[in-house]
Parts: C-alpha cells; structure tokens; sequence
C-alpha cells in the first residue's frame, strides 16, 4: 500500500510540478529535443519557421537560451499534453525565467493565440512590449514585412476575431429567440 501511494504521488509531483531535462538539440525557436529523445514544443509561442524570415535568428536565439542547459519542463493546466505532431506542450523554465516569455520579450517569437492556455495575458502582452520595443521580429527595418507575413499571430487580430465570434453568437442567439416566440404563439 505504502509503495502504491509512493508511486501515485511521484506521478502527481511530476505531472503537476514538471520534470528535470538536458537540452541537447534546439530543432526552431519555437523546438527543442532532450537528452531522452523527447521533442518539445514551447507552449503559447510560435517562432517563425526556419524558411521564414527571421526563422535562423530565432533558432539561434532559442539556443543561447537553453542548449546544452539542465531546464524544467512545467505542463500547462488549459491547452493539451501533446500537440498534433506528438512532442511535449510544455513551458521552459531555466533559471527561474520563463523561456517562452523570453522568447517573446526578445521579439523572436510571437503569442500564440489561436489556442487558451494558462498565461495568455502575460504572452499577449510580453508580445506588445517587444513590439513597442522594435526588437528582434518587431525591429523599425522588418516591422511592416514582419506585420503583413504574420498578421494571423498579431494580438489585434485575436481580439478581432474574438469580438465577430461574440457578435455571431448574439445574433444566433437573437435568431433563436424569435424562432422560438414565433413557435409558442400558436
């Protein structure tokens, strides 16, 4: 019983408290690979692709972060344990920093916000600092290219969105209601 209850709280400590990892191969800005194989996506960011302009300045940024460091994988409590292509959702912690944010802060990745997770405010906001920073992505020579090849990520087209997704929904919700008063006055 003792070794039962051991086990299940390690599982729970580890779940709950995230895991202990070398960092041996940094993939993009936005992927890196430990020690024990395991592919790992940053969760709440996306660094441009390594095609994409500024994809090898992120990925070398993301490397001076955390290859070849020991770094704590923390689990995120909204968003899902995996992504579509199986790696780790996960957000980095080395040294006490948060390294998805820092990648943000640093202009070298964007929020991610086409899906919730737990720090969504403080990524949307990390992310308009670097803007108003014009650092990394966001710097005064590549702002409008940067702008147009990423305006899907851009926290303005988030918030855009979400208020036609409010507006559609009240309109259904208008449409129902008439629907149903029409339906009961028989």
């Amino acid at each position: 019983m003792k070794q039962t209850l051991t086990l299940i709280l390690t599982i729970i400590a580890l779940t709950c408290f995230g895991t202990t990892v070398k960092v041996t191969r940094v993939i993009d800005g936005d992927t890196f690979e430990t020690e024990t194989g395991e592919k790992v996506r940053l969760v709440g960011i996306n660094a441009p692709e390594i095609s994409d302009i500024f994809g090898e300045e992120a990925k070398q940024h993301l490397i001076n972060l955390i290859d070849g460091k020991v770094i704590n994988l923390e689990p995120d409590h909204i968003s899902n344990d995996r992504d579509r292509y199986g790696r780790l959702l996960r957000y980095v912690i080395y040294n006490n920093s948060d390294i998805n944010r820092q990648m943000l802060l640093d202009g070298f990745a964007f929020a991610y916000l086409k899906y919730h997770f737990d720090k969504e405010t403080e990524y949307r906001q990390a992310q308009i600092t670097a803007k108003t920073n014009n650092v990394g992505i966001w710097g005064s020579n590549q702002k409008a290219q940067t702008d147009t090849q990423f305006k899907n990520t851009d926290e303005n087209d988030f918030s855009k969105t979400s208020t036609e997704t409010y507006l559609v929904g009240a309109f259904i919700i208008l449409l129902i209601g008439i629907g149903c008063y029409y339906y009961f006055k028989k």
